[in-house]
């Protein structure tokens, strides 16, 4: 059995499962050359993200008016990448 390569982000452990009849979703916690992180894959879609602790505390922070907001734009981002403003609505300019 060969070693993981250090500069390849490689899981710990297995990956856990969660989901309901909204959403299903693999978590994993995965070791990089930054540190540990959490891989979150959406089962349905395949897209994933990769945080780092700083990030998931920052979940801790929110309300769930936040996650509210993130639900009802589903696949969209709550701010534009490359201002930090919230995307325009469709339409507006």
């Amino acid at each position: 059995m060969t070693s993981p390569r250090p500069d390849r982000p490689h899981a710990v452990g297995e990956p856990v499962t969660i989901g309901n009849e909204f959403a299903e979703v693999r978590v994993a916690r995965v070791e990089t050359r930054n540190g540990s992180r959490l891989l979150i894959e959406s089962c349905t879609s395949g897209r994933r993200v990769s945080l780092c602790p700083m990030e998931l505390e920052a979940l801790t922070w929110q309300t769930t008016a936040t996650f509210s907001a993130m639900i009802s734009r589903p696949h969209e981002s709550l701010v534009d990448d490359d201002s930090g403003d919230p995307p325009a609505e469709p339409g507006k300019h």
